[in-house]
């Protein structure tokens, strides 16, 4: 069979793809294995056990809470803060303020996550630049670090870029002149968004906060850094397991639950996207 340029082409994505693939078999197979106790090491035979282990802990079960809690707080104040800003994006007619937008946004892409972490260290401790406003004006200093205002605060400014940037290529999309014609037909501008623009954006919406969602559930780096200990997300819990007491097959364990889990929530918001899709941009099912 003669293979073809395309394939060619596609063959270092499928092996990275075969690569991650190779390390999600690992990850399963030493789950189902069980710790020598006062060891290292791990050995079968293959069991369950870690799973039932897992899912009758209620330190798992709290992790799992509060990264789903945070991640959707995360999700809703990515909606709420970008969707304004992608529209302004998209819709102003002002080229210089649209250009300033766009830097400030990849400009965020121009640090790494340690930067960025203690960077928010910086401001929002105790001797941080906040506190020490508020001190100079005589008022009461907050507790800004080391718990989840802090971990919300830090991963919102890492996905909210992700969120503006999918949201603004969909909303550009939407022809104007449909926003002109609800208009020229005598609806308020309140109105021409609620009944034209909001609608059509909804399946832009569904994929810019999935993917933020998405981010936030892995968020390791800003949890760890900033939340002192304190936040107890999935991603930490696994770290955790291993760094404690190096328990490597219950970590894989929680690994492959909260491999599951993410994948149950984006399969439900993909589904969800595409019933937007075929009920507001009319795609095909």
């Amino acid at each position: 069979m003669r293979v073809t340029p395309a394939i060619w082409l596609a063959l270092p994505s499928l092996l990275v793809v075969a690569l991650f693939g190779l390390v999600l078999v690992s990850f399963a197979s030493v789950s189902l294995l069980t710790l020598e106790p006062g060891s290292a090491l791990f050995h079968g035979p293959v069991s369950l056990r870690n799973y039932e282990r897992l899912l009758g802990s209620a330190g798992a079960w709290r992790a799992i809470g509060t990264t789903l809690r945070l991640s959707a707080l995360i999700a809703l104040l990515c909606l709420l803060l970008g969707y304004p800003l992608a529209r302004v994006l998209a819709r102003s007619g002002s080229a210089r303020l649209r250009r300033v937008i766009l830097f400030c946004l990849v400009a965020t892409f121009l640090s790494g996550g340690v930067t960025r972490a203690y960077a928010w260290m910086v401001i929002l401790g105790n001797r941080g630049l906040i506190n020490e406003a508020l001190r100079g004006l005589g008022l009461p200093t907050l507790t800004l670090i080391n718990n989840e205002t802090a971990v919300v605060i830090s991963v919102l400014n890492f996905v909210l870029p992700f969120f503006v940037l999918t949201l603004f290529g969909a909303l550009r999309t939407i022809p104007e002149t449909l926003e002109q014609a609800a208009r020229n037909l005598g609806a308020s501008r309140l109105r021409c968004f609620l009944h034209v623009t909001l609608p059509l954006s909804l399946p832009g919406i569904a994929a810019a906060t999935s993917l933020c969602f998405a981010l936030s559930l892995g968020a390791f780096l800003f949890p760890q850094m900033l939340g002192g200990g304190r936040v107890h997300v999935l991603a930490t819990a696994i770290y955790d397991r291993i760094q404690t007491s190096y328990d490597i097959p219950a970590a894989a364990a929680l690994a492959m639950l909260f491999f599951g889990l993410m994948l149950a929530l984006l399969g439900l918001a993909g589904a969800v996207r595409r019933a937007l899709s075929v009920r507001y941009a009319g795609e095909a099912a």
